[in-house]
């Protein structure tokens, strides 16, 4: 069983610009393996990424979990019209196999 602590490390981890993109990757991919609120909660928090390949990650990574309390976030993004068309794009096709 992994800490709530570990989870938020994980977390700060993906949200951290500073650090490289194959360590932010390896958290999300983390989180997507845990699963549960406190993951989704972080993943989402990442949107506000300047990394267009980060954010459709997210997405794709929030729609594997399979869980229904990703479907708001993911919601967002699409109506989101700062967000990137890749970025939305992944998000409605995760929504429409939800």
């Amino acid at each position: 069983m992994v800490t709530e602590q570990e989870v938020e490390a994980i977390g700060q981890t993906l949200v951290d610009p500073q650090q490289p993109l194959q360590a932010r990757f390896r958290a999300l991919f983390t989180l997507r393996g845990l699963g549960g609120p406190g993951a989704i909660a972080w993943i989402s928090r990442a949107f506000s990424d300047d990394s267009v390949l980060l954010k459709h990650e997210l997405a794709y990574c929030l729609g594997q979990m399979q869980d229904r309390q990703a479907i708001p976030v993911l919601v967002d993004v699409l109506c989101d019209t700062h967000q990137e068309p890749m970025v939305r794009h992944e998000a409605a096709l995760v929504n429409m196999a939800q």
